[in-house]
């Protein structure tokens, strides 16, 4: 890290108020996102005017910088190759080549300041690295990547070369490892992460089941957010519904029971021998990053086996996962109690019930087992510590979370989270996961590395992040 300073910032989710294709009635621009745009145009400024040793900026967005997964923009066909599928007429445009540059034209006009912040920080001589996440999985396409730089240069950038991407990681030996972190998140995880195409559509990426209730769940219904549902259960979801009107209620179960189709669909895609044509590239992708980044191919497979397999692999746990057995569960348990209120009660009719309680609690216990837990935190600080072990770092950094944090490892390595500047607005209630504007900066001091997780302050700058910022963050 002799010749630049690093600053990583990660889930900035620009272009995820971009959803009035599916939802007509939501704003424009949330205050939440305005306010982001804001601060997020000031750290730029800030650290494009600072430099700290002599040493140039290396900024590396760790993931999600763009939102193409949960924005809803509505498709112009004249303006498209790719032919929209009845879902993208739907729910907005999808994630083929045209369709995702034309989401890019959009957000970069949408964010207009950020993107000129971008190109005035690029321009003064430092660099950018964009990892990629899961929400901006579709930067896997090279033209999407080649038109963030023409955007870039439209509005100054002056140097191409500056602006580089990541299809996995970011590392620097011995320094530090840079990933989102959605790889070690079941719900989140896609099944290659170095070619993540449909195999029955290879024009398109892959989807994850967090993608596809994100999409025709999440954004479409009013009043729900993306954040909150690790520790949401099937009750708290039955409330939510009868607060949306008989309406309300009706249009929510219909884009459930669609979700859970198009789920059962990528299931059944991913089970199909075609799949193994994407394996096969995905290995000649790992082969070609392991020589040019001169690490051991073994490496990198044992990096990767380290990845969580995604919920969609297996159909109890997608059932599981958008909680299908609990619904069937009180279904069968209200049938079963209107039964027994006119059933009349003997001792074969007690054994009888007593079978179908005690298998209906295993059923929901093997169920609630296949559901795991849908908060990966401590999965991402067990997965940073094993990646040390591989790739010698001083620092794993990822994002993916929200929730920033730095610890020490099992192994000694530093384990950073570097939060979030993406932040969900509600038109009737605060925001219930605050965005903490946080970033990692990396400098040389007497030729050791020094980190410091910041949290940006709208007044005074970059200052020390401590837990008790979260909560005033915004």
């Amino acid at each position: 890290m002799t010749s630049h300073n690093l600053i990583v910032l990660s889930d900035i989710h620009l272009g995820s108020d971009l959803i009035q294709h599916a939802r007509p009635d939501a704003p424009p621009r949330g205050r939440a996102a305005s306010r982001r745009d804001r601060e997020l145009v000031a750290l730029l400024d800030w650290y494009r005017c600072r430099r700290e040793g002599r040493r140039p900026w290396r900024i590396v967005f760790a993931g999600d910088l763009v939102d193409f997964v949960g924005m809803a923009v509505t498709p112009i066909t004249c303006e498209l190759q790719t032919e929209p599928t009845e879902e993208e007429r739907e729910y907005g445009l999808g994630s083929a080549t045209d369709h995702t540059i034309a989401k890019l034209r959009c957000v970069a006009e949408h964010h207009r300041d950020v993107f000129l912040a971008m190109a005035r920080f690029v321009a003064a001589g430092n660099t950018m690295v964009i990892v990629r996440g899961n929400h901006d999985v579709e930067f896997h396409w090279e033209a999407v990547q080649a038109t963030f730089r023409e955007i870039l240069l439209e509005f100054g950038a002056q140097a191409p070369e500056r602006i580089e991407f990541s299809d996995w990681f970011y590392y620097e030996e011995g320094v530090v490892y840079i990933e989102h972190g959605h790889q070690y998140d079941d719900y989140c995880a896609y099944e290659h992460v170095l070619f993540p195409v449909l195999p029955s559509d290879p024009r398109r990426t892959d989807r994850s089941i967090a993608d596809v209730l994100l999409r025709r769940v999440v954004r479409p219904t009013r009043g729900m957010k993306e954040s909150g549902h690790e520790h949401a259960s099937a009750l708290d979801y039955v409330r939510f519904a009868m607060k949306l009107g008989l309406g309300g209620l009706v249009g929510l179960g219909r884009r459930f029971v669609v979700a859970i189709g198009a789920l059962l669909v990528l299931w059944r895609h991913g089970m199909k021998s075609t799949s193994a044509w994407v394996k096969k590239e995905h290995e000649r992708k790992m082969s070609l990053l392991a020589e040019a980044r001169n690490i051991s191919v073994l490496k990198l497979r044992a990096l990767a086996s380290l990845h969580k397999p995604p919920v969609t692999r297996s159909l109890i746990r997608v059932l599981a996962g958008v909680m299908l057995d609990r619904v069937v569960f009180s279904l069968l348990m209200l049938a079963g109690l209107v039964w027994l209120l006119v059933a009349r009660w003997t001792p074969l009719l007690g054994v009888a019930v007593g079978a179908c309680v005690l298998s209906a609690a295993t059923g929901a216990w093997l169920f609630y087992r296949a559901r795991g837990s849908i908060d990966p935190s401590e999965a991402l600080r067990e997965r940073a510590a094993r990646v040390c072990t591989l790739l010698p770092t001083a620092f794993v950094v990822m994002g993916h979370t929200h929730s920033p944090e730095i610890r020490k490892t099992s192994s000694g390595t530093e384990y950073v989270n570097v939060g979030a500047w993406a932040e969900e607005d509600d038109e009737d209630n605060p925001s219930a996961k605050p965005s903490t504007r946080t970033h990692l900066v990396l400098t040389e001091v007497d030729g050791r590395t020094v980190a410091s997780l910041l949290a940006w302050d709208s007044e005074s700058g970059p200052r020390r992040f401590t837990p008790s910022s979260e909560t005033d963050a915004a």
